[in-house]
């Protein structure tokens, strides 16, 4: 009960120091948000949450061009101190466009964005976390933000400007050491805003003035021509040399359409040699099948005729088994079981067995 009642204490003087920063508009702000950082070593030597650790996989694979979403600005940009609070918990840089989720982590859009389209969780502590619950920074924040000091983006080509975050795309947009490609159609040059001019001056795909010796005799519309023949002329081999390549490829086709069709016409006719061979074989199956079946009938009826024989011989000697012969009157007369038998055999030597 002690313990419950000291940490229900600790968490109001928490709450407490919170609502006055809060009040005040301004304060350090950076204790509540390295409360709920669980610390581990990550990027540059900082401390990460633990569950950052897939973040920073993803930071690096972010750096090597498997992402296609915009990062922060590089700590390294900056002069002087910079706050642990307005680090982006993705990416670990400081925030551009920077949000807040309502556990007042902070975070750029586009890593946040990146984020919560595969996972619907803080990446700082794993609490519920939607695009929608995202809020602009506090005011305070914001403007701590805007009044850093930082090296323009273009000084590793010589720019030492330092301004402030505010002010910084104002600036870079006018750099004379931003990057420019010529304007020449065909070149594709890059030089710094301040040598522009002189590139254009010397860059030979540009057009310029004739103030040569042969001014007098020069005609422009003579060189145009000689330069139409040149293009034409290389037009024309180009097409040769694709006319040749379609032919031979269309050779080299009709060869290898010509083998297969032969092939299959091998194919066909031996098919057709063998359907030949299977009908005969079928022909013959057939009338030795149905020969048998003529030979099964006439079986049929040999022993339908067997059994009448036999009914009529048991009705013909009836008669003679009911009376018994006494001794003395003469020859013993022939039984129905000799009858039978002999009928037996004398009809049996007509019979085809199977």
């Amino acid at each position: 009960m002690c313990r419950n009642r000291t940490g229900l204490k600790i968490r109001e003087r928490e709450r407490e120091r919170e609502r006055e920063s809060k009040q005040d508009g301004r304060g350090d702000w950076l204790p509540y948000v390295a409360r709920t950082t669980k610390p581990h070593l990550g990027n540059r030597g900082r401390l990460l949450g633990r569950g950052n650790r897939e973040i920073a996989d993803r930071v690096n694979q972010t750096r090597k061009g498997n992402f296609c979403f915009r990062m922060g600005y590089d700590v390294e940009r900056f002069v002087g101190y910079v706050n642990e609070g307005l680090l982006c918990s993705v990416c670990r840089c400081v925030c551009e466009d920077a949000v807040m989720s309502p556990c007042e982590h902070v975070f750029c859009r586009a890593c946040i964005s990146a984020w919560l389209s595969q996972h619907a969780t803080c990446p700082e502590d794993r609490t519920h976390l939607t695009h929608t619950q995202l809020r602009p920074l506090y005011r305070y924040m914001r403007n701590d933000l805007m009044r850093l000091q930082i090296r323009c983006v273009f000084h590793v080509h010589g720019c030492d400007v330092i301004s402030s975050l505010e002010s910084l795309h104002t600036h870079e947009a006018e750099c004379d050491y931003s990057l420019l490609t010529c304007s020449n159609t065909g070149c594709e040059v890059q030089v710094c805003r301040r040598d522009l001019e002189a590139h254009l001056s010397v860059c030979e795909f540009g057009s310029r003035l004739c103030l040569g010796t042969d001014k007098d005799t020069h005609t422009c519309v003579t060189e145009l021509r000689t330069e139409l023949q040149l293009l034409r002329a290389e037009c024309v081999c180009k097409v040769e040399e694709l006319r040749c390549e379609m032919e031979s490829r269309l050779d080299s086709q009709r060869r290898h359409m010509v083998q297969r069709e032969n092939l299959l016409k091998n194919e066909v006719e031996e098919l057709k040699g063998q359907l030949s061979c299977v009908m005969s074989d079928v022909c013959v199956l057939l009338a030795a099948e149905r020969s048998r079946r003529q030979e099964l009938e006439k079986a049929e009826l040999e022993k339908a005729e067997l059994l009448e024989l036999l009914k009529e011989g048991q009705r013909q000697l009836t008669p003679t088994h009911q009376t018994t012969p006494t001794p003395g009157e003469g020859p013993r007369k022939t039984g129905p079981r000799s009858l039978t038998l002999d009928c037996i055999k004398r009809k049996s030597k007509e019979v085809t067995v199977i």
